[in-house]
């Protein structure tokens, strides 16, 4: 997944209208610089992509209330219950959801770059 985010990163990485969010799945052991450590390994260098972390219930129900990362609809889990998801999630300027992508294949990441290009225009 992250191979395929730097390629969101190579095309708008320097465009500051276009910010990568990416929350880490186990904020218990994902500290600061561990996630530092990763963006380095990883060649994630563009200013407008975030790793974050954090308290594990805050972004657990962040990610079930507002990026909808549910297995299963309708069935509402524990909130520390383990949380991983493979979709990435386009947003616009106004906080609406303009795209759901398979972030594990390339060919969805490059449709979300096109995606993103149209938005920008």
């Amino acid at each position: 997944m992250t191979q395929h985010m730097k390629l969101v990163q190579e095309k708008y990485g320097n465009n500051s209208d276009v910010v990568i969010l990416s929350y880490s799945v186990t904020p218990w052991i994902d500290t600061v610089s561990r996630l530092n450590d990763y963006a380095e390994a990883n060649g994630i260098n563009s200013p407008n992509w975030h790793l974050l972390t954090g308290s594990r219930s805050e972004i657990y129900t962040l990610a079930r209330t507002s990026y909808f990362a549910e297995e299963d609809l309708g069935f509402t889990k524990d909130s520390t219950e383990f949380l991983h998801t493979e979709y990435v999630l386009l947003i616009d300027q106004s906080k609406r959801i303009r795209g759901i992508y398979n972030g594990t294949l390339q060919l969805e990441m490059e449709q979300m770059m096109e995606d993103i290009g149209t938005l920008l225009n």
